[in-house]
């Protein structure tokens, strides 16, 4: 006797639940290093999407956790799939300031931010990095902003030089991850790690 519909439905969702996978790791990050072990590297390959790393990294951080969250073509965009296939790399130092590393399938925008500017990158092209406390003002930083932690760093998502989806961006993680303020990362330096992004092979 064929079973109804229906219950294969509940089937569908709890597929998407064991894809949506949260790793661990506590080892420090060595020179040159994406830090990433073989079973990480193997569980964002699988996402069948380009995955950029970093290549540099400040002193100190390790690390902290990934998460991956593969949404195939069939399933509904909506819920954790409302941007499609994406992954989180976040990276984390003693005194609690993160770094995100983050692909998304879209669902761009969002207010300006109190200061940006542009800069160079290998991978995405020219980037636009942002920071600040007051969205929308759109200010040009003086050179004594970018040598010191800023709050609300991040870069606003940008695509390989393709100009196909995903999105990539990078940010300083204030607000998720029990992290915490921003006091250690200049945007200097987050402008560092941009310029290490590679595409994981």
């Amino acid at each position: 006797m064929t079973k109804p519909r229906r219950d294969r439905q509940p089937l569908g969702f709890i597929f998407l639940v064991s894809l949506v996978s949260l790793f661990h790791a506590d080892r420090p990050l060595q020179s040159q290093s994406i830090a990433l072990s073989p079973e990480y590297q193997a569980a964002l390959a699988a996402l069948n999407i380009p995955v950029a790393v970093p290549t540099y990294i400040p002193d100190g951080f390790t690390l902290s956790q990934i998460k991956i969250n593969l949404c195939p073509s069939d399933i509904p965009q909506r819920g954790e799939c409302r941007e499609g296939t994406s992954y989180q790399i976040i990276y984390r130092n003693p005194e609690n300031t993160c770094l995100m590393i983050e692909a998304i399938g879209g669902g761009l925008g969002g207010p300006d931010s109190e200061f940006h500017y542009t800069t160079q990158t290998a991978l995405l092209g020219e980037v636009e990095i942002r920071f600040g406390e007051i969205p929308g003002d759109r200010n040009t930083p003086i050179s004594e902003q970018l040598r010191t932690p800023q709050p609300g760093l991040y870069n606003f998502p940008a695509t390989g030089r393709s100009g196909r989806s995903p999105y990539y961006a990078s940010r300083v993680e204030e607000q998720g991850y029990l992290c915490g303020s921003n006091t250690s990362i200049s945007p200097r330096e987050f402008e560092q790690i941009l310029q290490s992004l590679v595409l994981l092979e």
